[in-house]
């Protein structure tokens, strides 16, 4: 028994000494491994959400409440931090760790696409992605600080693509939890201010989405898809629950407008009504509250402009359908 024993701690100590001597992989190669893995590993996950769609959506709802809800807490822990350092180093980091989370996603998406058919489109969609970030950051921001709309609603993309298989879908629905979070704001956060239901953030939070539908667009098999008739798409379109659900909000909206319990805008003496979607105007393109917004001049987007913008860009996403069919396999496999 001795013997077996140390004969086993010798076998041990040389696996263990051969170890030690053999040389380490270089840094690159380790990078490379964990990026595989990852993917593989998402790649994998996003394919079988198809079997357990329920706790997806569940788990989709609960991440949406976390982003929502916290709100305000995170607004006044920011107001400390600019209260004791500043606004300019805030912004700073924002735009900082916008850069760096865009730059890693990058790597992770040129891993993706080896082996998609149509990599070539997926890639020019993720550069359009890109384009799409920086003209909203100059047109729409007030401050750095709302680049938080991209990283939040890029899981959501991410997880939508998963379930519906559908990037105007997805979209869609990113476009309505979009509604639910400014809503929520705009009724609760800041009432009784002169300020509108923002269609900016709500614009910006279709782009993070957008960002996240071609990303996982690149972890599922997406293979171009033979045209069918125009007919017969948008058919199939108009049928996805996702799309009647924007449709049924506007529809509401358009009965509540003519019965008068919605109004555009709230102005003085204003009739008895349900809701308003603007307590303010603008009186030119450019709109600047330096003091309260910070220091960018954006425009300010009007409800009819903010609505026709989110049904255009939700539109747009009806072009990846029709080129690309998006099936529930992992597109990484090795």
């Amino acid at each position: 028994m001795p013997q077996e024993v140390y004969g086993n701690e010798g076998a041990g100590f040389e696996v263990w000494f051969s170890m030690v001597q053999r040389p380490a992989k270089p840094a690159s190669q380790s990078l490379c491994y964990t990026i595989s893995f990852s993917m593989r590993w998402l790649s994998q996950l996003l394919a079988a959400t198809q079997k357990h769609r329920l706790q997806g959506w569940v788990g989709l709802i609960l991440y949406a409440c976390a982003a929502t809800f916290p709100h305000q807490p995170v607004q006044d822990m920011l107001s400390r931090f600019t209260d004791r350092f500043g606004r300019e180093p805030l912004y700073q980091i924002s735009v900082t760790i916008a850069l760096i989370l865009g730059a890693a996603l990058t790597l992770l998406f040129v891993r993706g696409l080896r082996g998609q058919a149509g990599r070539k489109w997926l890639a020019a969609l993720w550069a359009l992605s890109f384009a799409l970030m920086v003209g909203v950051w100059r047109l729409l921001m007030a401050n750095n600080t709302e680049l938080v709309h991209f990283p939040q609603y890029f899981p959501e993309g991410v997880a939508l693509l998963a379930l519906t298989l559908s990037p105007v879908e997805s979209m869609a629905w990113v476009t309505v939890f979009g509604w639910l979070d400014e809503g929520y704001q705009y009724v609760y956060l800041t009432h009784g201010r002169a300020t509108l239901l923002d269609f900016n953030d709500i614009h910006m939070d279709q782009i993070g989405g957008l960002a996240g539908i071609i990303f996982a667009m690149a972890l599922l098999r997406s293979e171009p898809l033979t045209r069918e008739s125009w007919l017969d798409f948008w058919k199939g379109i108009l049928r996805r629950p996702g799309v009647l659900a924007v449709f049924g909000v506007l529809a509401v909206g358009i009965a509540l407008l003519i019965s008068g319990k919605l109004l555009v805008y709230e102005g003085p003496g204003a009739p008895a009504h349900w809701f308003a979607l603007s307590r303010l105007k603008t009186t030119s393109f450019w709109y600047s509250q330096p003091i309260i917004l910070g220091p960018h001049r954006f425009h300010e987007l009007m409800p009819a402009e903010g609505i026709l913008l989110l049904l255009v860009t939700i539109a747009v996403c009806a072009v990846l359908d029709r080129r690309f069919r998006v099936s529930a396999k992992p597109a990484i496999d090795r």
